[in-house]
């Protein structure tokens, strides 16, 4: 995996945390890991197609969803339900825009698939691409992984 893709989705993730929830990231350091794997409680997948091809996953504990969701609505939720998911999936879609926009500047040209949210204990993941690059983000409502597995297009 190109590691050029990978300071556009992290600088997507800063720029939207900080401008849409009002929290600051700061990235810790990057790992490489194969699949599948065991993820945390919450998870929101995106499919990339077009000039790269693969799949970002959202990964964060209960915790962090239902702050992320407070941020985003200014209402407090106990329980991850319909709500809290749709606000998980549309934070991880405009995350993944935001990347494309500047990959495109990159001359990358994608687009997205719809979020596809998991909740659970023990959820593990697999691709076909077989290995993910993380990017660890730490922030003062909790952790979040950004799992990259993305490849260019055989042209």
């Amino acid at each position: 995996m190109n590691q050029e893709y990978i300071n556009p989705i992290f600088e997507a993730a800063r720029n939207v945390l900080k401008n849409m929830i009002q929290v600051e990231v700061e990235r810790g350091e990057l790992t490489l890991r194969k699949s599948p794997f065991s993820a945390k409680k919450v998870n929101a997948s995106i499919g990339v197609t077009g000039d790269l091809k693969g799949f970002i996953y959202y990964s964060m504990d209960e915790n962090t969803a239902l702050e992320v969701f407070t941020k985003m609505s200014g209402m407090s939720m106990d329980e991850f339900d319909e709500l809290v998911s749709s606000a998980i999936g549309e934070l991880a879609n405009i995350v993944t825009g935001n990347s494309l926009t500047k990959l495109s500047e990159l001359n990358y040209q994608c687009d997205i698939t719809p979020p596809s949210i998991t909740y659970g204990d023990n959820v593990q993941i697999t691709t076909n691409q077989r290995k993910f690059l993380v990017i660890p983000l730490h922030t003062e409502i909790g952790d979040f992984e950004i799992n990259v597995s993305l490849e260019e297009r055989k042209k």
